[in-house]
């Protein structure tokens, strides 16, 4: 007799951040929490592992949907915080 197994997981999950810039223009993250933070020069966002602060002029949040979000506006700085 033929027994099926299901795998412990059935599919990858990938829990890292990723950060995926265009210029000084546009950036994605993916991953993302949630928003904690949104002004026109500064966007803070809260991931599994760590705490990004975007700083810049006229920053925009859009897509934010299937936990990635992208902000555009003139980008001057990324800052990266390891959650404690």
């Amino acid at each position: 007799m033929r027994k099926k197994f299901k795998p412990a997981v059935p599919g990858w999950v990938y829990l890292d951040t990723y950060l995926h810039m265009h210029g000084n223009q546009r950036l994605k993250i993916e991953n993302c929490r949630r928003i904690l933070e949104y002004h026109e020069v500064m966007v803070r966002l809260q991931t599994i592992d760590m705490i990004i602060e975007i700083w810049g002029t006229g920053l925009r949040v859009f897509d934010y949907a299937d936990s990635s979000v992208t902000v555009t506006g003139k980008i001057s700085s990324v800052n990266l915080t390891e959650k404690s």
